[in-house]
């Protein structure tokens, strides 16, 4: 009979985590976003910029629907509130004394920005800066303006660890006291590094929500609602957003059976998000901009949308069936396991080989030409190359959670006793 008990909980633990492993595939996804926005931005920049006014193709592509598939701006607060949803889970399942999650943490994220960085390094070493003349060639001045790095040990470690980690950049989404320390983000040897920072303090206000739900419901619950009020017009909102998800365990549980207001989310925020490169409500431009201390520093009212539009589409993506059982699917799983080696390892490819294949190319075939091979290349490039990274990130996973164990001796004692997070559970 034990026998048999242990087998039904075993099996309700595999379709537990049968249900919750599509958040990957949302994350991978999330990744190909941010690849594709960097390589049409480098090498077809109308679909990127072009406005109403110049009523070209790409200009309505670009205030189309079709910009959702490769609006990587979105897909970076999709990232962030998938992070408060998987880091709650994580710090439930261990919980350890802060010190040790908090350097586990820094391990996590930082062997890799390091990692990327040392590689960015050594392909500028390489290939020199072929973005410059090939975003001049392209008519791209984004891509000309980027990777203005001074390659030395300093600035490799300066923008591998600290800025990366702790102080971000300047002018981007971040802790705005830190901005008389900050850099230009155009000397970032890896410019997606700016959203690391952002996940560093994110994922310290997810400890810190832990920590309230262990100790009482009630500091739980003001910790959550004076947090989500503070940091309503940034992007930390996101981790608060995300761990109120895990609270109620919307992913592990099964679907409404409705599907109209699911969709209605992933359809509004994709809406609202595209939106947002053209026009944003008064109110929240008013929002944004206003100089209260009472309210965390205000994000562009461009990107505050977008925070809000992604939000509602990955709440709705959570509560969508359909939507689940694509992103369940085996092979998307599987190649989602790439999304952070290619988030970190495609601006080097970008920046180094490809934009020297389309210098190459260009005196050959042509631009047009040249622009196709060079973001088909450069894509296939990232890709392999993230195969090559993947060793990285695993390691660093291997060590963070070796260093949180080895630092929270007995900790399963004080877990033994831990509350529930569900807001439900009794006191």
């Amino acid at each position: 009979m034990q026998a048999i008990e242990r087998g039904v909980v075993a099996d309700q633990s595999v379709r537990q985590e049968s249900r919750i492993v599509y958040l990957e595939s949302i994350r991978g996804l999330a990744a190909l976003q941010v690849l594709l926005l960097h390589f049409l931005a480098a090498f077809a920049p109308d679909l990127v910029y072009s406005l109403p006014s110049t009523a070209t193709v790409a200009a309505y592509v670009h205030l189309s629907p079709l910009y959702f598939i490769y609006d990587g701006y979105s897909a970076v607060y999709i990232f962030f509130a998938l992070s408060g949803y998987v880091l709650t889970r994580s710090f439930e399942r261990n919980p350890a004394t802060p010190i040790p999650q908090i350097l586990g943490r820094i391990v996590r994220l930082g062997l890799p920005a390091a990692a990327a960085v040392s590689v960015a390094a050594m392909v500028m070493l390489a290939f020199g800066k072929p973005n410059v003349q090939a975003g001049e060639l392209t008519g791209s001045a984004w891509f000309a303006s980027q990777w203005n790095a001074e390659v030395s040990v300093l600035s490799v470690i300066r923008d591998g660890t600290v800025n990366a980690l702790f102080l971000g950049y300047r002018g981007l989404p971040g802790v705005a006291f830190l901005a008389p320390w900050q850099q230009a983000v155009d000397q970032s040897f890896v410019a997606p590094l700016w959203t690391l920072s952002i996940e560093f303090y994110g994922s310290m206000i997810v400890l810190m929500l832990c920590w309230c739900a262990r100790r009482s419901r009630a500091l739980w619950w003001s910790a959550l609602l004076l947090g989500t009020i503070f940091t309503a017009r940034s992007a930390y909102l996101c981790f608060f957003v995300g761990h109120l998800l895990a609270a109620f365990s919307c992913a592990e549980r099964p679907a409404p059976a409705s599907k109209l207001l699911p969709v209605f989310c992933i359809a509004f925020g994709v809406f609202w998000c595209v939106l947002a490169e053209i026009w944003q409500p008064e109110w929240l431009r008013m929002l944004c901009s206003s100089p209260t201390y009472l309210l965390f520093p205000g994000q562009f009212a461009p990107m505050q949308q977008k925070t809000f539009g992604a939000i509602l589409v990955l709440v709705g993506i959570i509560n969508l069936e359909a939507a689940r059982s694509f992103l369940s699917t085996p092979w998307l799983i599987a190649r989602s396991k790439l999304s952070f080696p290619l988030y970190l390892i495609h601006w080097p490819v970008l920046f180094g080989p490809s934009a020297a294949l389309f210098l190459l190319l260009n005196g050959m075939i042509g631009l047009e030409l040249s622009r196709l091979s060079a973001i088909v290349a450069g894509i296939c490039l990232a890709f392999l190359a993230s195969v090559f990274f993947l060793p990285v990130d695993h390691r660093a996973l291997e060590w963070s959670r070796a260093l949180r164990k080895r630092m929270s001796f007995g900790s399963s004692r004080e877990g033994s006793g831990m509350r529930s997070l569900h807001p439900m559970a009794a006191e």
